[in-house]
Order: C-alpha cells, then structure tokens, then sequence
C-alpha cells in the first residue's frame, strides 16, 4: 500500500519527527506507520503490514538495537489503527495524511469478521498428514493461482501465489479468512469428492474461529 510518519497516542509518547526511515520498511506490498518517541528521537517503533500479518519493529539511527521483530495479535492491531485515526481526525498537524488512510483501510479490512471472498472460488485438491495432529492441504483458483493451508490445533495459517512462482510465506489466516474458508469447505464437502481429510480441516477452521 504505502509507507507514512505520524505520532500516535499512549503508548508512544511525545511528538512526532521522524529523522529518517527505518531500515527495512517495504516501499511496497505493504502498509506502514513510522512512530518515533519524541521530537529529537533517534529510535522508534515500525508497524508495518506485509504478507498476511501484523509487525511491530523497534529501531534507532543511534546506538544498536536489537532487531526485534514482533506479530502483532488483533486486539494490539485495533489499538493502534484507533491510535492513528485519532491522529488523522486532528486536522492542520502537516502530516501527509494519505498513506494513514491506506493503514487504517487495511487495519480495518484485516480486523473485518465478515467472511471474505478468499475460498469462495477455489478447488480443494490433495491433503497429507505432514505431523501427527498437522495437515496440509492445497488449494487452485481460476486464472493459475495456487495455495496451500496448514492446520492443527494450533491454528490455520495459509499462503497463496501465482502458479509459476515459488510458494510463499504462511501467514496465520485472520477471522474473515477463516470464515470464508468454512463456508467454502462446508459447500464442497456437503457436494462431495473430497478427501475426508478436509472435515479435519473444517474442524480446525472452526476451532480458530471460535
């Protein structure tokens, strides 16, 4: 999506002047909000959205830091997309107000409980126990697009990408992800020709989900 600066209420405290950029931060596929601590800081805090997930980074321009990168769980996803649309509710701050709307559009798209359309076209295919408890299953969409889910009780997670190119990163589905993949499941097990496998899958679907 796009990258932006911008002070956000508690928990960083402080104004907001960002001297440069964090390492790092993607210039695309993704979308950003920069924190920095105080006017004069010479660290702050990255959040950033990028392959199906939530990030929070810290980094300094100063004395190193370690490089901590950490998944952010919705209720802490929520937090901060409130934290920043109070900040764009507060005209004439000289903040480019753009790329925060584009964060607070995906925060919002991500923290949806409606079902997505994510499985609504897809074909369920092959499923193999990769570990006791483990399944993995794939999954084709028209135009040559391919994925794949990985299940336990643990959670699903799931990557998609276009047929030619490798298999990417599985990234933990989120509740409207979820939704759309047992609804999906549900109307291809009940037409039939699935493995049985899959009613597993359904169930750690709904387990996820809650």
């Amino acid at each position: 999506m796009a990258n932006g600066n911008a002070a956000a209420d508690q928990p960083w405290e402080g104004g907001f002047s960002v001297p440069v950029l964090p390492p790092q931060v993607p210039l695309f596929d993704s979308a950003a909000v920069v924190v920095a601590q105080q006017a004069d800081a010479q660290a702050g805090v990255t959040i950033s959205y990028n392959r199906g997930i939530f990030t929070r980074q810290f980094w300094s321009t100063g004395h190193p830091v370690p490089l901590l990168i950490e998944v952010l769980k919705p209720a802490e996803v929520r937090e901060i997309r409130d934290q920043v649309a109070g900040q764009l509710g507060r005209p004439g701050d000289g903040v480019d107000q753009l790329p925060l709307h584009a964060f607070v559009t995906v925060a919002d798209v991500y923290l949806s409980p409606a079902p997505s359309h994510r499985y609504q076209a897809a074909d369920f295919g092959s499923i193999t126990e990769q570990a006791p408890g483990q399944l993995l299953g794939t999954v084709t969409y028209p135009d040559g697009v391919a994925g794949s889910i990985l299940g336990s009780d643990a959670g699903v997670s799931a990557q998609s990408q276009l047929g030619p190119f490798p298999a990417g990163f599985l990234a933990p589905l989120r509740e409207g992800d979820l939704r759309s993949l047992i609804l999906s499941l549900e109307h291809a097990l009940a037409a039939g020709g699935l493995d049985p496998q899959w009613q597993q899958m359904l169930m750690y679907a709904q387990q996820a989900a809650g």
